[in-house]
């Protein structure tokens, strides 16, 4: 098969931390939402989250620690104990990683800036992931992709072409993300994105549903080891990574294109790009922020991809329960496309109750649907108009 075998994975997630406990979470439909409880944010009107979980508790750490840093060296260290980095040279190791704003101690600014320059209370992402390059031996290349929520998928497809063009090589890849701090959750207020449910904490990130009212932030990191399917050890593929594209159709810096069209081309070019037709395509896992725009521009560019089929063909969205990671949303949610050609069977999106009339789509909801999968399509949107597709295909 063209493309990249996915081989090894780490996860660290409001779900819980390594992939068995994210998977029996997803499992199980819990939700990793709730009120937030790592810093202050008593002077918010709405104080939701999706927070990294452990053993069921919320990660704490000191203030000034960059959450998402430490949550990527973890989940590296999950991967690399699987051994699988060992079968190539550190000169054929590459690391690439999407990730969202970079960490800034804005209460330590307040309290300690005199005579220091800002940048002092800054974390630059690109420099997490250089030290974590040489932490774990990847001397081969690394990259930060910061190209908000399409910057892991644009980091892991870049990935798989790495290895088609070297396939001698390995690349782990993937994203890491927490905004869950006082500047950047103010940023998303100010944007007035952030969900102002009524109801309980569980409830308030609601893709698809007609009561949907904005997004949830979350965080974490989930990264993946690439290899050539001919390179690879069988018994440890996870899945493949078969098609991606990329697109931008610079409609508005915060709102989708309500035409959908460049959207749409890049499920299209990632499809063609597997090898395929749409009619291969047997489900698409969503962006799904939870926000009523995103909603319809999604449906407009699965009308366009799938034509009258659109209607039928089955789609789940994972942001109910895990909340929007941004630079690392595409990532975890790849954890759920796998964990969905593994078992052949569709989780029910979380919180997606009622449908919204002017959605004509097939939301699982309720009970998990089992049915032969052999392709799923995944998207992803950002801000400035970025859009992102790949096809992930069953071992």
């Amino acid at each position: 098969m063209s493309g990249a075998a996915i081989t090894a994975a780490g996860v660290v997630s409001p779900l819980g931390t390594g992939v068995a406990e994210f998977r029996e979470g997803l499992h199980t439909a819990r939700c990793g939402i709730d009120h937030i409880a790592c810093f202050d944010v008593s002077h918010f009107p709405t104080d939701f989250g999706a927070e990294v979980r452990a053993d069921g508790k919320v990660v704490q750490m000191p203030q000034g620690a960059d959450r998402k840093a430490a949550f990527l060296r973890q989940a590296l260290q999950e991967l690399s104990a699987q051994g699988g980095l060992d079968r190539y040279a550190p000169s054929v190791r590459r690391l690439n990683l999407g990730a969202g704003i970079d960490y800034f101690d804005f209460l330590g600014y307040l309290e300690r800036s005199a005579g220091q320059n800002w940048r002092d209370f800054s974390v630059r992402s690109s420099r997490v992931v250089e030290a974590l390059a040489g932490e774990f031996d990847i001397a081969g290349g690394h990259l930060a992709n910061v190209s908000a929520c399409v910057a892991s998928t644009q980091a892991i497809g870049l990935s798989m072409r790495q290895i088609r063009a070297n396939p001698g090589t390995t690349v782990v890849c993937g994203g890491f993300d927490s905004m869950l701090s006082h500047l950047h959750y103010m940023g998303f207020y100010h944007l007035g994105a952030l969900s102002n449910w009524p109801g309980e904490a569980a409830g308030a990130c609601r893709p698809f549903d007609r009561r949907r009212c904005g997004l949830v932030i979350g965080e974490g990191a989930a990264v993946y080891q690439l290899e050539d399917p001919a390179q690879a050890d069988p018994a440890k593929i996870l899945g493949f990574l078969s098609g991606y594209a990329s697109t931008m159709d610079a409609y508005m810096v915060t709102d989708p294109d309500p035409g959908a069209q460049q959207l749409a081309n890049a499920a299209l070019l990632a499809i063609a790009d597997a090898g395929l037709t749409p009619d291969d395509i047997d489900s698409v896992d969503l962006h799904g922020t939870g926000t009523y725009k995103n909603a319809l521009a999604e449906a407009r560019a699965l009308e366009i991809v799938f034509g009258g089929r659109y209607r039928e063909i089955p789609v789940f969205a994972l942001k109910g329960q895990i909340g929007h990671l941004i630079g690392g949303c595409g990532a975890m949610e790849l954890l759920g496309v796998i964990d969905a050609l593994q078992e052949q069977r569709i989780l029910p999106s979380v919180n997606c109750e009622e449908i919204d009339p002017e959605l004509p789509l097939n939301i699982v909801r309720g009970e998990p649907l089992a049915l032969p999968l052999r392709h799923i399509l995944k998207i992803n949107a950002a801000f400035g108009g970025q859009n992102t597709a790949m096809v992930l295909s069953a071992p």
